[in-house]
């Protein structure tokens, strides 16, 4: 019994060393606590993204243009209206949609023709297979029937 004690004590001392030499001396004391006022508290601090990626934090869009290949089609966005185009549906069908910006997108749903329909909006790099050209989102369409990858872009 007397080993196990022991033995115990021993994976504590270790435990305790180990905890002991990742603390930093020399590390800055923490930020005052920020009160219900907002007295003392420091800005916000807007971190940049990457270059090539677009901030979605913030990023309120006035619209949106999604486009992808193979099959053809494309999405304008003007607020709560969506005009969606494929080389069969020539001058477009207008969709209207619901937004939603969460942390990681930006969501336009709706119903059409009693089917649902969502165009999904993700900053990120990509660029279109055909014409190499950058973009600074993705995005995703379903309705229900397919499922549509390309690129977006913001528009004003």
């Amino acid at each position: 019994m007397n080993h196990l004690r022991a033995l115990a004590v021993l994976l504590c001392g270790l435990a305790a060393g180990a905890v002991l030499l990742g603390c930093d001396p020399d590390a800055p004391a923490p930020a005052a606590s920020t009160t219900e006022s907002g007295a003392g508290s420091a800005p916000p601090v807007f971190v940049a993204p990457a270059d090539g990626e677009a901030a979605l934090d913030g990023d309120r869009a006035a619209g949106f243009h999604a486009r992808g290949n193979e099959p053809f089609w494309s999405v304008e966005v003007a607020g709560d209206k969506l005009l969606y185009n494929t080389p069969d549906t020539q001058p477009g069908v207008e969709l209207a949609a619901t937004r939603t910006d969460t942390a990681t997108d930006v969501e336009f749903r709706g119903v059409h023709d009693g089917k649902d329909f969502v165009l999904i909006i993700t900053p990120g790099h990509c660029e279109d297979s055909m014409s190499d050209q950058d973009y600074d989102y993705t995005a995703t369409f379903s309705d229900g029937e397919r499922q549509l990858t390309g690129c977006a872009s913001a528009e004003d």
